[in-house]
């Protein structure tokens, strides 16, 4: 495939990729690094591109993986960095502070069963998803759904 093929295959593309990466990653640089680096993988196969029967599906297939990895890779930076505690400080509105943020978890913790709230404080105290296993005997696809389901139902609950 030619430069000039490549332009007039992927190029017109760019906003409609650009959206999909935003829509996905929710950010404005990183939708534009996810889109950037498919262009990056597009050009190094473009001589294997010039059979596609359908550019634009293998583009948004390829910038979904693209986008997945970059979203893997931010969860786990976030929590390496924060444990849930921290994030809902960090997302807590500037009227609800202290004692009543204080008093929204601990209303929170109070609605869930005694296994959620035995994960989420093993959680917040840094247990990896393997010792919670270990000692409570739920598997760790199980820790890993229940922990985001219940930060979302937080956020959800207790974020404006």
């Amino acid at each position: 495939m030619t430069h000039a093929e490549f332009k007039k295959c992927f190029l017109p593309l760019h906003q409609i990729l650009y959206s999909e990466a935003y829509r996905m990653l929710g950010d404005k640089f990183e939708a534009e690094d996810a889109v950037q680096n498919l262009y990056l993988k597009l050009w190094e196969k473009r001589e294997q591109l010039g059979n596609l029967v359908s550019p634009e599906g293998y583009c948004r297939t390829a910038l979904r993986n693209i986008c997945i990895d970059r979203w893997r890779v931010l969860r786990m930076q976030e929590e390496k960095n924060s444990d849930f505690a921290e994030d809902i400080n960090l997302e807590t509105p500037p009227d609800i502070e202290g004692k009543e943020a204080e008093q929204c978890l601990a209303h929170f913790l109070s609605t869930l069963s005694e296994t959620q709230q035995r994960i989420l404080k093993m959680n917040m105290s840094g247990y990896s998803f393997k010792e919670i296993e270990e000692i409570t005997g739920v598997p760790e696809a199980n820790i890993r759904v229940t922990i985001s389901r219940l930060r979302k139902r937080f956020r959800k609950n207790y974020i404006i």
